[in-house]
């Protein structure tokens, strides 16, 4: 596996759910004060047509709107929000991510890319992800 990280990706508009919730990869906890709470980002149809077809959840697309973000970026606590950049399939072996601040920045600002900062490597014996600052 590559441990190259990806210095942008283009900026996510639609996430997947599962019933009124938005989904995400299960992350192992990154210490006992800090929760990540991740969600699966994508930047167009084809980037969440092609997570669908590789999963076996019954998951339907919705905009990823800023107001939810910023509610996400405005909340309480010390948990590091995280969306996962078009994913391809539920249990990839490392996923890349970007800060939801810097997603609302994006759209915001109506860049095309966003910059990733988080890496998400697949542990087996967890049987989740373990959540890493990216080097570019």
């Amino acid at each position: 596996m590559s441990m190259t990280a990806v210095a942008a990706a283009r900026t996510p508009y639609y996430v997947l759910r599962d019933g009124d919730h938005p989904i995400g990869p299960k992350v192992v906890r990154l210490d006992s004060e800090i929760q990540c709470i991740p969600i699966y980002g994508f930047s167009d149809k084809g980037s969440y047509d092609k997570f669908l077809r590789n999963s076996e959840l019954l998951l339907k697309p919705y905009p990823l709107v800023k107001g939810n973000l910023q509610n996400q970026v405005n909340a309480p606590g010390t948990g590091l929000r995280l969306v996962v950049l078009n994913a391809a399939e539920p249990h990839e072996t490392c996923l890349h991510a970007a800060t939801m601040a810097a997603v609302l920045e994006a759209q915001v600002n109506k860049t095309t890319h966003v910059t990733t900062a988080h890496r998400l490597l697949f542990d087996h014996e967890a049987n989740a992800y373990r959540v890493e600052e990216a080097s570019v």
